[in-house]
């Protein structure tokens, strides 16, 4: 349950720094529910996490290209947020196939073709 103020303050400012509504309630030791129910029944908390989102936003823009989870075209958008765009879509292709060929060039050669 998020009763506390002092939890919820915290979930706030771990929000507007950057993290995610699953990381920012995983690190209280809570579901995400009581925080989406406490945002439709209080519209006093409701604004203020509308406010944190954005915020948390702009410091994961600001934190490096590689935590853009939120621009179009970026293996993170296409996993993260499950966009279906094509340019979402191309760059999830794009990282898979990297990963798969670096999977295979340090995979360990067959036992028949190193005797």
């Amino acid at each position: 349950m998020l009763t506390q103020p002092e939890q919820i303050e915290q979930l706030l400012a771990d929000i507007a720094a950057g993290a995610t509504i699953p990381e920012a309630t995983a690190a209280a030791g809570l579901s995400r529910t009581p925080l989406y129910s406490l945002r439709r029944t209080n519209a006093q908390f409701a604004a203020a996490l509308s406010q944190a989102l954005r915020a948390g936003r702009k410091a994961r823009r600001a934190a490096g290209p590689g935590l853009h989870v939120d621009e179009h075209g970026t293996e993170a958008r296409y996993t993260k947020r499950h966009c279906p765009c094509a340019p979402c879509r191309a760059a999830g292709s794009r990282a898979r196939a990297r990963r798969r060929a670096a999977a295979r060039e340090s995979a360990n050669p067959p036992a028949a073709a190193a005797a």
